[in-house]
């Protein structure tokens, strides 16, 4: 069986999410797998997705994924190169021939080109004295690129920074996997305006908050899913509703001895004195930014720190496939990878338990990440904790 692979968030679904998975199903045909590898119930920018994990999953198989699996907090709670990798791993684990991803650059040639210069000693000096100078990452790869006289612009858009990180992950890996660029269609990463029927996730995200529908941005069986969990009092989530108790965790908690993941140079004790006198989170992170240090970062390292992430809790290879949401033919898959991958699949939480302390650490992890989420509904009932370990995957 062929296999397409697709790294994502889908925080939440919409439209443009669509184009990747059609790309992927016409490289794999009826008889391939279409599979997406999605953040659980934490973002990469530092925050609580916005619907929980199972519904997210759900949404994409609606749109014609196969099988969604889930890439572990720590890796999701990383910059691009961790996040990029982590994904890859299990890209890899599952069988994929070819990564398909969304870009502005969609030429394999130019992105594969500046992934390759990326990892020149030259450049990657460079970027480490631009990150010294105050540069957060991309523009510090950007900068270091054009001062070494190798690209252009290409960096100047998250997403193909992001589709650069997956081939260098590819390369790092040394796996036999494909990279296919996608244009990417409709508006902007952040784009604050809808055009043409397509939205950013930002933008979906503000609607939601603010309390205006943004379901005709969404292929209707992903708004109907959602419009589900909002009507039930599932979201929308997010870090800024649970404020105090992240507060509350950054002042209280002792550091690990180990020290904080991707903690440097002192920005977690920054983190952890701004959030000593800070009344919001925002405060608090306006109280930790410096120039060297982009607020994503500082974003995740937060919630990193509430949940007592360390730099064992990231190790080079997720310990476990994890299913969110399948159809017959993820089914299929997944009875066939049993037999044949090395990387153990659960079904269930509590089967993380069984697989070593690599494996129920990780699984511990997830919990509390969901506890976290969970203090965002309405409902008290919602509020409990623990719901991590009853979740199965989504059928359909």
């Amino acid at each position: 069986m062929k296999i397409a692979g697709i790294i994502a968030e889908f925080n939440p679904f919409h439209n443009g999410h669509v184009v990747p998975i059609e790309a992927a199903r016409a490289t794999v045909g009826t008889e391939g797998a279409v599979v997406c590898v999605m953040s659980g119930n934490c973002v990469q920018r530092g925050d609580l997705a916005v619907f929980h994990k199972s519904a997210r999953a759900h949404a994409a198989v609606a749109a014609g994924a196969d099988l969604v699996v889930e890439l572990p907090a720590p890796y999701v709670l990383g910059s691009a190169e961790p996040f990029a990798r982590g994904g890859v791993a299990l890209l890899s684990a599952i069988g994929a021939s070819e990564l398909v991803f969304g870009c502005e650059t969609a030429s394999r040639d130019a992105l594969a080109y500046v992934a390759e210069a990326l990892d020149t000693p030259e450049v990657q000096n460079t970027i480490r004295a631009k990150m010294t100078e105050g540069l957060p990452y991309g523009a510090a790869c950007q900068s270091a690129l054009n001062e070494c006289e190798v690209v252009g612009n290409v960096l100047r858009s998250p997403n193909n920074l992001l589709g650069i990180e997956y081939i260098r992950a590819i390369r790092y890996s040394g796996v036999d996997m494909r990279p296919l660029p996608v244009h990417r269609q409709g508006v902007g990463h952040h784009s604050s305006t809808p055009a043409e029927g397509y939205a950013s996730a930002t933008y979906l995200r503000n609607l939601l908050f603010d309390g205006t529908e943004p379901w005709d941005y969404m292929p209707d069986a992903a708004a109907g899913i959602f419009r589900r969990e909002q009507q039930m009092g599932r979201g929308p989530a997010g870090a800024a509703r649970i404020e105090a108790v992240m507060l509350a965790l950054l002042r209280l908690q002792a550091p690990p001895a180990t020290g904080y993941l991707d903690d440097s140079e002192g920005l977690s004790t920054r983190i952890r004195n701004a959030a000593s006198r800070a009344g919001s989170l925002a405060e608090l992170w306006e109280g930790a930014k410096t120039k060297r240090y982009h607020l994503s970062r500082i974003r995740r390292l937060t919630l990193s720190m509430c949940l007592g992430l360390t730099p064992s809790d990231r190790p080079a290879m997720p310990p476990y496939i994890r299913p969110l949401a399948t159809n017959e033919t993820g089914r299929g898959l997944l009875r066939r990878l049993t037999k044949v991958t090395t990387t153990p699949i659960i079904s269930r939480a509590g089967d993380a338990k069984t697989l070593g302390t690599a494996a129920a650490r990780m699984i511990e992890i997830e919990a509390a990440v969901t506890d976290l989420q969970a203090l965002c509904f309405q409902e008290t009932a919602l509020r409990r904790g623990g719901s991590e370990w009853k979740i199965v995957p989504n059928l359909t």
